[in-house]
């Protein structure tokens, strides 16, 4: 459970659609299969550490309230983004459908997180087996096609991205992680924390491979949906793996921003109701905006949020 819990936060619309993985390791070449295995070794300890230190940690960050103003900016980017990709995914539908289908996706968002950690656990361990063989599905498809690659950036600047790209992924989902390391032990811990870090190392080498494959699809908002797009099936299935990333991670960070909002404000219903509609406004400045422009700042943020973490267990 806590192993899907924490893939489920990983994987949003960002990387189940190929466009975070483009940004921060594709186009820098050959050497971003390095700067993947480089995070993967990152992610493992900051998830060791977020399951083992994770709840000493919420309770020294609540007396910092700059902090947690930074993660709560942070998560509100970054759930704004989960619902550019939810809006983008459904412009293809007839605009009636889709103001139908975001209203539902609202109303779920508003009951998981009134239902709390417990509610984030079941989503994600009823989706995420079955979207992790969708998503290998359409990697495997889009293995068949090629085309040109060139490198967009220099090669060594993803010794600068790959950290960052870790920072962005755990500075925002470390506190739902922390409280998922309630009544595991030592080994339960090392075991969930390798195996989330391998499941994603899988996807992240596979998209990448894909992707050096594909250069045309660095154009497109969402690669992966890009490449599918050539079959009909596969397309769909790209779609449904896209649109449950969105979810899972929307779901994780409404809860994030629900705690965030709760401290500050005595009203519970209105911290549940602005932490899914105040990311909803947001998300009209865009998916590919959002990603491309935001996501690196907020990486920067992250890194800061990370080693006042690390810097304050280290002191005691």
């Amino acid at each position: 459970m806590v192993v899907f819990l924490i893939f489920g936060t990983v994987v949003g619309s960002g990387f189940s659609s190929g466009k975070e993985i483009m940004v921060y390791f594709s186009r820098f070449g050959k050497l971003s299969y390095l700067y993947i295995l480089f995070a993967g070794i990152l992610f493992y300890f900051l998830f060791y550490f977020f399951l083992t230190k994770g709840q000493k940690v919420v309770r020294r960050l609540e007396k910092f309230r700059f902090i947690n103003a930074l993660i709560a900016f942070i998560s509100l980017i970054f759930c704004s983004s989960m619902f550019a990709g939810v809006k983008n995914l459904f412009s293809y539908f007839p605009a009636w459908l889709n103001a139908l289908l975001l209203c539902l996706v609202i109303v779920c968002c508003i009951f998981v997180t009134t239902r709390g950690l417990g509610g984030l656990e079941k989503v994600n361990l009823f989706l995420m087996p079955i979207i992790s063989a969708l998503f290998l599905a359409v990697l495997i498809f889009s293995c068949k096609l090629s085309s040109d690659f060139s490198v967009s950036a220099s090669s060594w600047a993803g010794l600068f991205y790959c950290p960052l790209y870790v920072a962005l992924n755990t500075s925002m989902s470390g506190l739902v992680i922390a409280k998922a390391g309630n009544g595991l032990s030592k080994k339960q811990t090392a075991f969930a924390c390798l195996f989330s870090t391998l499941l994603l190392l899988g996807f992240l080498f596979l998209g990448n491979f894909v992707l050096q494959a594909n250069g045309e699809s660095f154009f497109s908002e969402m690669p992966f949906l890009f490449l599918a797009s050539e079959n009909a099936v596969m397309f769909v299935i790209a779609f449904v793996v896209i649109l449950a990333g969105c979810f899972t991670t929307l779901i994780s960070l409404c809860f994030t921003l629900k705690s965030a909002f709760d401290k500050k404000l005595k009203n519970k219903t209105f911290s549940t109701l602005l932490s899914v509609f105040l990311p909803f406004a947001i998300s009209s400045l865009g998916f590919s905006q959002i990603v491309s422009l935001l996501y690196p700042i907020c990486s920067v943020l992250g890194i800061f949020i990370l080693c006042f973490m690390l810097l304050g267990e280290v002191r005691g």
